[in-house]
């Protein structure tokens, strides 16, 4: 029986409620359907609630309390997102390795292709800035025209693979060394 001790439970220390809350939390916050709830230390109606609705998720008996299964599977959930967190997904935006971004070409690759060329302008004199307009204008060409240049590859002011990779890599690089300063 002491298996099925409760190990978080409105007597339980604040301290375990808190970290139960935060779990919940990542929970909620990774997209699954549990209501959010605040770490506040408190076994309260909404921490009960999002525990119940963890529960349904997981096809447990709704008690909205938190016995040993509850919690067990609280913890792999939990576990299983933060693990999930170690690492960002890259956004590939480009349909294929051969497309080739050009004048005249509208769109979400276009936007990000101008804000990665933006960030670079404040760094490289020679990268003129430009709007994030979404449309690949002649701002846009000028910019990849003058980072083709600065990177070594062939200056045509259309953004293929190999313009596209120096650049995103370029932008990681800059983005990791902000992240420390």
């Amino acid at each position: 029986m002491a298996n099925e001790a409760i190990p978080v439970s409105p007597q339980s220390h604040e301290a375990n409620v808190t970290e139960l809350q935060r779990y919940l939390r990542e929970i909620s916050m990774s997209g699954a359907n549990v209501r959010p709830v605040i770490p506040d230390g408190l076994y309260n109606e909404q921490t009960a609630a999002a525990v119940a609705d963890f529960q349904r998720m997981k096809g447990l008996p709704q008690t909205g309390e938190t016995d040993r299964v509850t919690w067990n599977a609280i913890l792999d959930t939990y576990y299983d997102i933060i693990s999930n967190l170690s690492e960002q997904i890259g956004v590939k935006p480009l349909p294929t390795v051969k497309t080739v971004l050009a004048p005249g070409d509208r769109g979400t690759a276009i936007i990000i292709l101008q804000a990665m060329l933006n960030t670079l302008a404040g760094l490289y004199m020679n990268i003129p800035p430009n709007s994030l307009s979404g449309v690949y204008d002649s701002d846009t060409v000028k910019a990849v025209t003058e980072f083709q240049t600065i990177s070594g590859l062939t200056p045509t002011g259309e953004t293929d693979i190999r313009t596209w990779n120096a650049l995103a890599g370029l932008f990681d690089a800059i983005s990791a060394l902000e992240g420390e300063l």
